[in-house]
């Protein structure tokens, strides 16, 4: 998830481009922010863990999701603080598309299985 992940946040960065550069270091942002929150998820929770203690799993997820909350709240408010030009919709919409668009194509049922 997190390769295609990366390269929605290409196409979105690329996608902002003709809008100048400040929608191009929103788009940029935005994604980034996105994908170093799930990448830090990914990594906390698909950590070995026995499966003998399902407690510390959720735990250990629950952990990862406030962590990965902490990281994207930390990174829009760096954005908001330090660019003056900063472009909300290409923040958020990179944001947006980044953790979304990747997830509809995952749910998509398989062609070959309806045969």
């Amino acid at each position: 998830m997190l390769i295609w992940q990366a390269a929605v946040a290409v196409m979105v960065s690329a996608a902002a481009v003709p809008f100048g550069m400040d929608a191009l270091l929103a788009a940029a942002i935005g994604a980034g922010g996105c994908l170093l929150a799930n990448w830090y998820f990914a990594f906390r929770v698909f950590q070995r863990y026995a499966a003998q203690e399902p407690g510390r799993l959720l735990a250990r997820i629950y952990g990862a999701e406030l962590v990965k909350i902490v990281i994207v709240l930390a990174v829009f408010g760096l954005a908001f603080a330090t660019l003056d030009e900063l472009n909300p919709l290409a923040l958020f919409g990179a944001y947006l598309a980044v953790q979304v668009v990747p997830a509809l194509f995952a749910q998509r049922p398989d062609a070959r299985s309806n045969s």
